[in-house]
């Protein structure tokens, strides 16, 4: 699970939003951060005790710095006004013949806003 943009383009990872992971008494699944390619990633195990399925009560979204992210070199979107954001998700799934099938589906965008 990793922060998509919402806009038109390509998705990609989101340059100013990205997953963080919940802790705490109410969360049910386990979970652990991975940083791939400065993106972080939330990797959440599909067992088959569980019929492959997880609840995903494990992530939030978080809001980097946009002085942080104005300093990286390369990017070109302006961080106060691209708010919308995708969840993502990506299961790899491994075949009999030895090859890996990855799938991956977004989810509606979601407007990330400050409640005043």
């Amino acid at each position: 699970l990793f922060i998509g943009t919402a806009d038109d383009r390509l998705l990609r990872p989101h340059a100013f939003y990205q997953v963080h992971r919940i802790t705490g008494k109410t969360v049910s699944t386990p979970s652990h951060e991975i940083l791939h390619n400065n993106t972080k990633v939330l990797e959440i195990p599909l067992l088959p005790e569980n019929n492959m399925r997880a609840i995903i009560d494990c992530a939030g979204i978080l809001k980097l710095r946009n002085s942080d992210i104005e300093l990286r070199k390369g990017e070109t979107d302006i961080g106060r006004k691209n708010t919308r954001v995708r969840m993502v998700f990506r299961v790899h799934v491994n075949q009999s013949n030895g090859r890996t099938l990855s799938l991956q589906v977004a989810s509606n965008p979601i407007e990330c806003c400050e409640s005043s």
